[in-house]
């Protein structure tokens, strides 16, 4: 499972270098940009929180923290992507 998530999360910074480097550095490309961050950002604040307040009550070992990490960031940068593309289409 860990090489799924390894291979989404390569794929995403992919497709994200893929939007940046076909788009032109202007106002449109800001507006773009400016949604899918703050999300992508809240999202991390957010699970981090609630990661940090479950392992108060649980406590997991090394192996199992990796995987939270894992999905966490696999999910956001998804989540992230997707929110890109749908951006550029609706200002397109």
């Amino acid at each position: 499972m860990e090489v799924v998530i390894r291979i989404i999360f390569v794929a995403g910074l992919l497709l994200n270098l893929i939007l940046m480097t076909r788009e032109r550095k202007d106002e449109r490309w800001n507006r773009i940009l400016n949604k899918p961050l703050s999300y992508a950002f809240n999202l991390l604040f957010l699970g981090y929180t609630l990661i940090a307040l479950v392992s108060n009550y649980w406590t997991f070992d090394l192996i199992t923290y990796k995987s939270i990490y894992d999905y966490l960031f696999s999910g956001v940068l998804i989540i992230y992507v997707i929110f890109i593309v749908l951006e550029r289409r609706r200002l397109s």
